[in-house]
């Protein structure tokens, strides 16, 4: 069990076996996943970072100028 540890602690199998290509099945490269999640993580913790209040004052401001766009 411990040898299983180190060898993938080490990345054996990577080194063992490399890929070609730096991509994954949807043909996205690693840059491009990691600047997604950073920019989604970026909005989430926005979100996280207001407090009630501003959450719902937005949610009817949007509500409103939604009506207003509607009767015009």
């Amino acid at each position: 069990m411990y040898e299983s540890l180190v060898r993938i602690h080490t990345n054996f199998y990577k080194n063992k076996y490399p890929r070609l290509k730096d991509t994954s099945f949807t043909g996205v490269t690693v840059e491009e996943c990691k600047l997604i999640l950073a920019t989604d993580t970026g909005k989430q913790m926005a979100d996280m970072k207001k407090g009630k209040w501003k959450k719902l004052r937005e949610k009817f401001s949007a509500k409103k100028t939604a009506e207003e766009d509607s009767k015009l």
